[in-house]
């Protein structure tokens, strides 16, 4: 004679229902998701300066005078006017949002100087940028490249 059950049960296990070759197919999956991801995060992220660099080109393109001024240090902010940035916003804003940012340059570039390629959607631009110790901008210069 077979025991009735009593309606409890012991906790689910997920995928204990799957035959062992479908259970490990899942997991081999997992851990394929995981390593794409580390590895992409590992090496498919902007450096610093990249970062900077995407951020004050965008600043530029919004002609937002403010957002380029945070990044200048405290000698060439001076410098910086409407004038400049409005005329960086005409040249780099019809190129559309930037796809990618790639320093050309070494992390032991040469007097703290940056090259770097920045594509955009219609268009690319080289930017060289030099820093101060503190990583801000002594001097920005670019040059599009393709577009319009």
């Amino acid at each position: 004679m077979r025991p009735q059950p009593t309606g409890v049960r012991g906790p689910a296990v997920a995928g204990a229902g799957l035959p062992p070759n479908q259970r490990r197919l899942i997991v081999y999956a997992l851990v394929a998701i995981v390593v794409i991801v580390l590895v992409r995060g590992l090496f498919f992220h902007e450096n610093k300066y990249e970062k900077i660099a995407r951020d004050v080109t965008v600043a530029l393109q919004k002609n937002d005078l403010a957002a380029v001024e945070k990044y200048q240090n405290a000698e060439t902010a001076t410098l910086v006017n409407r004038g400049i940035v409005g005329r960086a916003a005409d040249k780099l804003a019809p190129l559309g949002n930037i796809k990618s940012v790639k320093e050309i340059t070494g992390s032991d570039a040469p007097a703290r100087g940056h090259e770097f390629t920045v594509t955009f959607e219609r268009g690319a631009a080289d930017e060289k940028i030099k820093f101060d110790p503190q990583d801000k901008i002594v001097s920005f210069n670019y040059d599009v490249t393709k577009g319009n």
